[in-house]
């Protein structure tokens, strides 16, 4: 991987260039083919602007963030470059597994029931019920899937152990798997 650094504007301390470099280089681990990565650092008035290019092979990604401290607006373009390489590396995922967003096996039904209901002598009121598809896709492909539709969890058909799960997110970041015995 090339990294290039550069600086508008002012002069970069030698400790915000390696700050830089090392945020950098953590996206290797999002994506191993990193060609070239460009970081534009400037300083207009009070604004401190980071810009950074990434070439991947066959795709670019860019982010360009600006705050009051220059190391915030490293750290802030560098979260919004994750988030592009983990959104654009999920659909090379579940377009290589063949699954799309259409393709269902079975079907499942929600029923959205009222608050107020609850513990009353009438018993539940059902306001409406939606029908949902249960897709056939891998734990990794779920995960990617429910990150790209933005849900806290999904439901799916594991094609890998046949099973009905469910993945979710977790408070600390991580995600969770529930499964059938």
């Amino acid at each position: 991987m090339k990294l290039t650094t550069t600086a508008r504007h002012f002069e970069a301390t030698p400790e915000l260039v390696t700050f830089a470099e090392s945020k950098i280089r953590k996206l290797k681990r999002f994506w191993d083919q990193i060609l070239n990565v460009e970081a534009i650092m400037s300083v207009e008035k009070f604004r401190h602007i980071a810009e950074i290019k990434v070439h991947v092979n066959g795709h670019d990604f860019s982010a360009k963030e600006e705050s009051d401290d220059m190391y915030a607006s490293i750290e802030k373009s560098v979260k919004n470059l994750e988030k592009q390489m983990k959104k654009f590396k999920g659909k090379l995922i579940l377009n290589a597994h063949g699954h799309r967003k259409g393709v269902f096996k079975s079907e499942t039904r929600e029923k959205v029931i009222g608050s107020a209901s609850v513990g009353s002598v009438k018993g539940l009121e059902v306001i409406e019920e939606v029908a949902h598809g249960i897709r056939d896709l891998s734990v990794e492909a779920a995960i990617v899937l429910m990150e790209d539709e933005e849900h806290n969890f999904m439901l799916f058909n594991d094609t890998e152990s046949g099973k009905l799960s469910i993945v979710y997110r977790r408070a600390d970041g991580n995600y969770g798997l529930l499964e059938k015995f």
